[in-house]
């Protein structure tokens, strides 16, 4: 048993990159209670460090008291939207190379380029499969896209 939890743990590491003890962290915004609910399940499933919130101010407080690994937001929130977010992210020196991932019920190509110059690294549109959520969270920081 001790054997497969360690290779589990390896796998888990060499997946995202870390080879401390730290767990990954990313801090999720969205202000839909459900699918907030089932995508903190999610993450928490594979063992990421969670922390979520319902909108843009606070997701801006929580990355301001912690270093996130990556953070995923909602683009249609009230009051401080996604794009709003990432914009005032980027525009911080500690936060040029932290990992965004927008997430919305809307895809259209026009609020996709407008996501990526705002500074998101990927864009989902939900309903996001598991895997899709993964990848996009782990993807190499570096690999900033643009329009």
């Amino acid at each position: 048993m001790r054997k497969k939890a360690a290779s589990a743990r390896g796998a888990f590491l060499r997946t995202f990159g870390h080879m401390d003890t730290r767990r990954f962290t990313v801090v999720y915004a969205d202000d839909d209670e459900l699918i907030r609910s089932a995508v903190v399940d999610l993450l928490t499933s594979a063992n990421i460090d969670v922390h979520a919130c319902t909108d843009g101010d606070e997701a801006l407080a929580l990355c301001e008291q912690m270093e996130p690994d990556a953070v995923l937001l909602d683009l249609n929130m009230p009051e401080l939207n996604g794009l709003q977010v990432a914009r005032q992210l980027r525009s911080r020196d500690a936060s040029k190379a932290l990992r965004l991932v927008a997430m919305t019920g809307r895809g259209s190509w026009e609020l996709r380029k407008k996501a990526f110059d705002a500074g998101f690294n990927e864009f989902l549109t939900k309903p996001a499969s598991r895997e899709l959520i993964l990848d996009a969270l782990r993807a190499p920081r570096a690999a900033l896209r643009t329009g």
